[in-house]
């Protein structure tokens, strides 16, 4: 039984996946490039070597192509071309120079260049990455021009000299070349598009990490509105049962008082029962209380401010984002004050601040960049900062992701289940609890989030 199992790649995110390819593409381009570049004087030497006689006017034609060629790079560079575009021109220019010496060097003296043109084709198709295509066609540019310029020789035999004088021999490595840029190719674009998938489920991951954290801060919050409802409700009980113990004796002494007494009803009795009727509503009234307090469901933020440290909270935070951001090769620094920095914060919800902003700040962060985590304190402030270097996101893009909530809000429709609220939501969090949330993305600073609260003394 056969298996043929072949990596599909239609549920991959192809923004992300075309983004990836580019960049692993100009990489090699650049190593290519200035690896071509940098070897023009290399080139002058060996033809030197090889050919003392023509060697100036091989190294004239090598320096006016190198120049080209660097004009080509330039001009990639400020009119942003597609690497494969700038590549297609570079190459071309140079694998052409290289075939055109090759089909007019003196037969007697052709060999060494062309084993040094099948070295350049078998480097160039083991570093460059573009669609094999590509390097198919150049091998096929670069045959057609010896093959052309040894037709226009006058010897019969001039074939044979191409094929026996070094010809076969870069013919047949320059297409073992191909091919195996071709298997490279697949095999680096076999292993981009997983680790495409190993982000986009990374990224999920972390979305339902936010999720299940925010449940559980929800949670905590409704368990302790239940513990102050419970003990209102308690003191509430405990009041009805003692006045209703109290009206209950009352009520059995004007009970007995009746018995001993028969006939109509005098004055006395008459206030008897005027007290029994006052009891009754009393009783009443706080029955009314109790159910009130049963059926009240009013959703109320009401803080449990506290003074404590928020350095310990703050490296607890980091520690449970920790994995996550191991998953994503981000690499995270921590740095706290020595001293203690006091504040007067709701633990609950400055832990749920700070897991939102971290969550956020690694699900937006590029694969290999350094997270840095630092918090201190001046006269009156405490400072939490949080420093991403590498990949910008954008002034723009932040002004958008912190604003969500306030956009959603203004056009009536809230995205509860928007992955791309967090920001928005640790904003929220921070000036409900009077503090300040700032952010940037520019060269100098990285990407930048800034909380600040009041601190205490």
């Amino acid at each position: 039984m056969s298996n043929n199992f072949k990596f599909s790649y239609e549920k991959i995110n192809q923004a992300a996946f075309t983004a990836e390819l580019n960049k692993r593409g100009t990489y090699y381009a650049n190593i290519v490039i200035w690896t071509i570049l940098f070897s023009i004087p290399i080139f002058w030497l060996l033809d030197y070597i090889f050919l003392k006689n023509d060697w100036l006017e091989l190294g004239m034609a090598r320096l006016i192509i190198g120049i080209l060629s660097y004009v080509v790079y330039i001009a990639s560079l400020k009119r942003r071309w597609n690497y494969v575009f700038t590549l297609v021109w570079f190459i071309g220019l140079n694998v052409a120079l290289q075939a055109i010496i090759c089909g007019l060097v003196p037969a007697n003296h052709v060999m060494p260049f062309f084993l040094l043109f099948a070295v350049f084709m078998l480097l160039l198709n083991t570093i460059i990455f573009w669609p094999p295509q590509y390097s198919f066609w150049t091998c096929l540019l670069s045959y057609l021009i010896i093959v052309l310029l040894f037709s226009f020789k006058d010897r019969i035999d001039k074939y044979t000299i191409l094929v026996n004088n070094g010809g076969g021999i870069y013919f047949v490595i320059s297409a073992i070349s191909c091919v195996i840029m071709y298997n490279r190719y697949q095999i680096i674009k076999r292993s981009i598009a997983k680790n495409v998938i190993i982000n986009e489920a990374t990224d999920r991951l972390l979305e339902q990490n936010e999720k299940i954290n925010d449940q559980r801060y929800i949670i905590e919050e409704s368990n302790r509105k239940l513990k102050k409802l419970s003990e209102y409700r308690q003191n509430a009980v405990y009041m009805l049962m003692h006045d209703f113990r109290s009206y209950t004796q009352s009520i059995q002494t004007h009970v007995e008082s009746l018995k001993e007494n028969s006939g109509n009803l005098t004055t006395e009795q008459k206030e008897i029962l005027y007290s029994i009727g006052t009891g009754n509503e009393k009783i009443s009234y706080f029955s009314e209380k109790l159910a009130d307090s049963a059926e009240n469901t009013e959703a109320k933020v009401d803080f449990n401010q506290e003074y404590f440290d928020i350095g310990p909270e703050i490296e607890r935070a980091a520690i449970e984002i920790a994995d996550v951001a191991h998953i994503k090769h981000i690499n995270m620094q921590l740095h706290l004050s020595p001293t203690p920095i006091n504040v007067f914060l709701d633990k609950l919800f400055l832990n749920q601040l700070l897991f939102k902003l971290l969550t956020n700040a690694i699900k937006f962060a590029n694969t290999g960049s350094v997270l840095t985590l630092h918090a201190h304190k001046t006269a009156d402030k405490c400072l939490i900062e949080i420093v991403n270097i590498g990949e910008l996101i954008g002034k723009k893009e932040l002004d958008q992701l912190f604003n969500k909530l306030q956009t959603a809000n203004k056009s009536g429709h809230l995205m509860e289940n928007d992955p791309e609220m967090g920001f928005a939501v640790a904003k929220k969090l921070t000036e409900t609890m009077g503090g300040k949330l700032t952010y940037n993305s520019d060269q100098k600073s990285g990407n930048y989030y800034r909380i600040e609260f009041n601190s205490t003394h």
